[in-house]
């Protein structure tokens, strides 16, 4: 089968919109896992947002030591500061940290990136 340079164009073009929409696709390293499995056998496809509400499940970078980034919910918000949950763990991260809304996962491609090293 043949992919003719057109839908290539197309497909392209399609991404770039995307990525200027602010969508964005992340490789969680830590955090939430579901039942199709870990945080870090997945893709993250996450809205880059300022507007986080209690309860909603974001893409956070946390701060070195930690792996990041990871898949968390809020669990509670100042303006300044948000309490998360990654896994376990219950974090307190600047909004900054915070990449976006997640809005969908990928179940297993994240294992696959991981073994190529990325």
């Amino acid at each position: 089968m043949r992919i003719s340079k057109r839908a290539i164009l197309i497909a392209f073009a399609v991404l770039v919109a995307l990525f200027f929409s602010g969508f964005r696709v992340a490789h969680p390293k830590d955090g939430l896992s579901n039942a199709l499995g870990s945080a870090n056998s997945v893709l993250g496809i996450y809205r880059t947002s300022s507007n986080f509400e209690v309860g909603t499940k974001v893409i956070v970078n946390l701060d070195a030591p930690s792996k990041s980034p990871v898949l968390a919910v809020i669990r509670a918000k100042t303006p300044t500061t948000m309490d998360i949950q990654a896994g376990p763990k219950l974090v307190r991260v600047k909004t900054t940290q915070v990449y976006g809304k997640l809005l969908a996962v990928v179940p297993f491609l994240g294992s696959v990136l991981g073994v190529i090293g990325l």
